[in-house]
């Protein structure tokens, strides 16, 4: 990796103010455990995204006493759950019942959440009719609450942010997976160096969170272990005055998909700070 000057002079210290790394990195079929937080704050990773994806997934939002646990080893730990993702309720079903099931699960682990800690419930919404109703019910019922929604990015950010200007709440905004992304040449636009910058930058003040990993001929790989432009990536949070976390959703080591290796993931994360200005900044 060679310097690049569009990184604007990132300092590792602020980096490492934002850092955090989703529950993604370990198993999914199981509930989240003591050992994963401590695992976590071991690396100085301050702040953690609590992954509800998988069966059973780490969101319980079922129990009463999940956010109790939480909050105990989160305190005892030092970190903090500053972000949640929702479990794959069906947001955008055409059938009428099945969506305004998943928006009365969707309230209560955003309700869930926000016990938690978290600011932010990233959803796998789609930018079409049926998810529009499903997050206008969702924030209509979460008005006495503080919690944002947050709609993870598909192929073109431009449709998401269109969509997100459609909805047009302060409470709902977009995440952006650098794995998602494609251009037209069906090439991810941010492992490419003329295209990262300002394939980021289109999202300005409408960007609230992000899921981080890089790319090794498929996405969620552990950082700098691949081919994203992590420069131009961050050349463009300067560019919007991006105020989120560096959220990183990497759960595989390189050439090992599909099997989680927490201790070197986390290490990675941990590491990348240091690493970024190291390689990156000028």
């Amino acid at each position: 990796m060679t310097p690049n000057n569009a990184s604007h002079n990132w300092t590792a210290d602020e980096i490492q103010k934002r850092l955090g790394t989703s529950t993604i990195v370990f198993s999914r079929d199981r509930r989240l455990l003591s050992e994963d937080i401590e695992m976590i704050a071991a690396r100085g990773i301050k702040h953690i995204e609590i992954c509800g994806l998988g069966n059973p997934g780490h969101l319980d939002v079922e129990d009463n006493k999940f956010a109790s646990f939480v909050h105990k080893e989160t305190e005892r730990n030092g970190v903090k759950v500053v972000s949640t993702h929702s479990p794959g309720y069906n947001y955008t079903s055409d059938d009428e019942d099945n969506r305004t099931a998943a928006v009365a699960q969707g309230v209560k682990a955003a309700r869930v959440s926000e016990e938690l800690g978290a600011g932010v419930m990233v959803c796998h919404f789609r930018p079409d009719e049926p998810s529009e109703r499903s997050i206008t019910e969702m924030l209509d019922q979460l008005d006495n609450t503080s919690i944002k929604l947050a709609i993870e990015n598909g192929r073109d950010l431009a449709e998401y942010t269109s969509f997100v200007d459609r909805i047009g709440s302060e409470r709902f905004g977009m995440v952006v997976d650098v794995g998602h992304t494609r251009d037209d040449d069906e090439v991810n636009p941010f492992i490419k160096r003329d295209r990262a910058r300002e394939t980021m930058a289109q999202c300005g003040q409408r960007l609230i969170h992000l899921h981080l990993h890089d790319w090794v001929d498929r996405d969620h790989f552990s950082p700098l272990d691949g081919a994203l432009q992590w420069g131009e990536v961050f050349a463009a949070f300067k560019d919007i005055g991006y105020k989120g976390y560096f959220m990183f959703e990497a759960a595989y080591p390189p050439g090992r998909r599909g099997e989680v290796d927490p201790p070197y993931v986390l290490d990675k994360v941990g590491e990348f700070p240091t690493e970024f200005v190291k390689h990156f900044a000028t």
